[in-house]
């Protein structure tokens, strides 16, 4: 049984263009289920507070606050933005929509081993998953400085705060397919058949 952690906002950001898929992404169906709805549902168990980045009013069916992107068209960086300025706690989960095997088991992971001075990341084989992250309010300003000089790439808005990587190769909770963003229909068609 999991027991929301307290003081903890949990945003999904939804407001990509999704042009690779050619419709809004987190709106498909997967396994009967829209994907941000399935994402929802984790959070929900991990966090009292969920709240949807996206400049796509369909979203405010799931009965969630939606809020717009402040500065659009710079991709997840704007939706990150957005979601700091928007949020009264010190910590903030971040995760992107179409994500559907995430657990609330691994939110509750990583939202345990941080704390509120640097920014939370989870290292798979070497590669960084900014968009299953934690990020603390006391970031904004950095975040802000940053994006001001033209700076997007998440990783590196990260590290001009204070980034921690936490590395999840052994940890059972994690695997290749959990970071599996889905992207494309053929990426859809894939997810899918590894269910």
């Amino acid at each position: 049984m999991i027991t929301p952690i307290p003081h903890t906002t949990a945003y999904i950001l939804a407001g990509g263009k999704s042009s690779r898929m050619g419709e809004d992404k987190g709106l498909k169906l997967f396994n009967g289920k829209a994907l941000v709805q399935i994402v929802i549902d984790q959070l929900q168990q991990a966090v009292n507070k969920v709240v949807i980045v996206s400049n796509n009013n369909a979203y405010k069916q799931f009965g969630l606050e939606v809020i717009e992107d402040v500065v659009k068209d710079i991709g997840p960086a704007g939706g990150i933005y957005s979601a700091l300025q928007h949020s009264t706690s010190d910590k903030n989960f971040i995760v992107s929509c179409d994500m559907p095997n995430i657990s609330a088991q691994a939110i509750q992971f990583m939202l345990e081993n941080c704390n509120t001075d640097a920014v939370y990341i989870p290292q798979y084989k070497n590669k960084l998953e900014p968009l299953f992250g934690v990020y603390p309010k006391s970031c904004l300003k950095s975040w802000e400085t940053t994006l001001n000089k033209g700076i997007y790439k998440l990783t590196d808005l990260a590290a001009n705060y204070k980034l921690e990587e936490i590395v999840v190769d052994n940890h059972p909770l994690f695997s290749e397919l959990f970071f599996q963003n889905i992207n494309t229909r053929e990426d859809l068609k894939n997810a899918l058949k590894n269910l």
